[in-house]
């Protein structure tokens, strides 16, 4: 349940962090998902690991972990949905994604809160949106 739920005075939109672990092979196709679905500010890390395993390191797989704060509950379904349909076919630990509620996000350099903080303005925007190349493993911020 969201914090606003249970708090009445709460005066923030909803906003949420989703979380998903997966098979390294997939990163590509969803990156273009999520950027098909116009949703920026990715984090991407390098994780091992197993839903089920013996405790003996060598039985760990090598997967990533992306992390995005969205808006709204529109942009929640549709990162959701860009991760699932581009994780699905890759077989057995395709990996998870859970969802957290995020009460504030703040953008460091601006100040900027909230959607603001995660919105990127049309005064930013460069030729590198058109392009493929605005999402890979090395350069995914969350901003």
């Amino acid at each position: 349940m969201h914090y606003a739920l249970y708090n009445t005075n709460y005066k923030g939109s909803i906003m949420f962090q989703i979380t998903a672990v997966f098979n390294r092979i997939a990163l590509p196709d969803v990156l273009q998902g999520l950027y098909d679905e116009r949703i920026q500010g990715i984090t991407v890390t390098n994780v091992a690991g197993k839903g089920a395993f013996g405790f003996i390191e060598s039985d760990l797989d090598e997967k990533v972990m992306i992390t995005i704060v969205v808006s709204s509950q529109l942009y929640k379904e549709k990162a959701m949905e860009a991760i699932r349909s581009n994780t699905q076919d890759t077989g057995h630990g395709s990996g998870k994604m859970w969802i957290t509620p995020v009460l504030e996000v703040e953008r460091i350099r601006t100040g900027e809160k909230d959607a603001a903080a995660l919105s990127h303005s049309n005064n930013n925007k460069t030729s590198q949106n058109d392009t493929n190349e605005f999402f890979s493993a090395e350069d995914t911020p969350a901003s």
